[in-house]
């Protein structure tokens, strides 16, 4: 080799490993899963202990609902194995795992699609897409992360599992901690907020994760990445995605209203406040008289044996005339309130709800309530309303019933 091309090995050394930083070894998949895992139980404890176990009882007595769940679980572990083991060159899936993981997917969505409960979280599309977004944003941030600390090959299908995977978990955790409701549009609904997650984890992740891209920069201190500072990003992003959670897990938030639920709700609580009965109320049977005595049917409640105190009755019609009567039982803490109303038609509300002896019985708003038709007498429904545990509340009026 002639001395006009003499290589400067040492310079080529010192360009080569100019960039060079230790780092920690990288645990194995399998082990990175099982603290996914572990993530993901603990997101889902926090979520049932902030939204309380009504709901979690309900979903064990709902079996579409449970299976639904199972399913969104298996699709989103599924989905997070594809996303660690892609970022580990040389390790990637097998195709009997990539088969598998597909298959978990398939099937959830598939049960989904073909007409399992869906969740009032997914009321309208619009909001839906936030709402996801806000529950999904902590799984999807946690698995990005571990993900960023391998070098995946293909950085925009890796992001794109990792979105498929935060939103298998969303959805999973919609079904555990909210009330569900089937929907027309469901299934635009699902497609569309799967699509609006997904495709901006795709663009993130051949932003943030094409390390490859990095390495090929002549100097990486004047690339796309410098702005990328990890020390800065991760807790905002991480302190960002913790709002977001709280805020759309929060009880209370978006529930479509129940117009007879909150009429009964909201006499409750002025009861608490100022109850002044308008017709006669020395007894149950008096009260029942004057409700007689203005069209109301021949059907009254008396809580009187459970340790409740008749207060009044009250005949109050709405504002359009439709009739309604308000009877209010007080007891040492907190009361009962039961309403009557006339209606056009018995239409129950598609929540999650238990039913015995005809009688449904729902969690709305932190109260409890039970809806009847009353038949035989015209048009009319009862609810009774009480901010008792469910199961209490089920007892109360099952023994005031029987």
């Amino acid at each position: 080799m002639s001395l006009g091309h003499e290589i400067d090995y040492e310079a080529l050394i010192d360009r080569s490993i100019k960039d060079f930083q230790p780092v920690k070894r990288l645990w194995p998949a399998g082990a990175r899963l099982v603290c996914w895992i572990l993530l993901e139980a603990a997101i889902l404890s926090f979520a049932i202990w902030l939204r309380g176990y009504d709901n979690l009882r309900i979903l064990f007595h709902n079996p579409g609902q449970l299976v639904a769940a199972g399913l969104f679980i298996s699709a989103n572990i599924a989905m997070a194995f594809v996303a660690l083991k892609s970022a580990i060159p040389g390790r990637e899936l097998s195709w009997p795992q990539l088969v598998i993981a597909i298959a978990a997917v398939a099937a959830a969505f598939g049960f989904e699609l073909a007409g399992a409960p869906f969740n009032q979280i997914l009321e309208a599309t619009p909001t839906s897409m936030l709402q996801l977004f806000g529950l999904a944003a902590l799984p999807w941030l946690s698995l990005f992360w571990a993900v960023r600390r391998g070098v995946p090959l293909q950085p925009e299908l890796t992001g794109a599992a990792v979105g498929l995977a935060a939103f298998c978990f969303a959805l999973a955790l919609c079904q555990i901690v909210s009330q569900p409701i089937r929907l027309p549009n469901s299934a635009i609904v699902l497609v569309l907020s799967c699509a609006a997650l997904i495709v901006p984890s795709a663009l993130a992740g051949g932003f943030w994760l094409n390390w490859i891209a990095r390495w090929q920069q002549k100097e990486v201190s004047t690339s796309k990445w410098a702005a990328f500072n990890t020390g800065a990003v991760f807790p905002l992003a991480l302190g960002a995605s913790l709002v977001a959670f709280l805020f759309f897990l929060s009880p209370g938030q978006h529930i479509a209203r129940i117009p007879d639920f909150d009429l009964a709700i909201e006499g409750y609580k002025q009861a608490l406040v100022d109850f002044r009965p308008n017709v006669p109320s020395s007894s149950i049977e008096t009260v029942l008289t004057a409700y007689l005595e203005h069209g109301m049917p021949a059907y009254m409640w008396d809580f009187g044996p459970e340790g409740f105190t008749l207060v009044g009755g009250r005949w109050d019609p709405l504002s359009d005339g439709t009739p309604v009567t308000y009877t209010w039982f007080r007891g040492t803490k907190g009361g009962v309130m039961c309403i009557f109303r006339q209606t056009d038609a018995f239409n129950p509300p598609l929540l999650a709800h238990d039913e015995h002896h005809r009688l449904l019985f729902y969690r709305y708003r932190d109260f409890s309530l039970c809806l009847i038709n009353v038949g035989g007498y015209g048009n009319f429904i009862s609810v009774i309303a009480s901010p008792m545990p469910l199961k209490q509340f089920e007892n109360l009026v099952l023994t005031a019933t029987l």
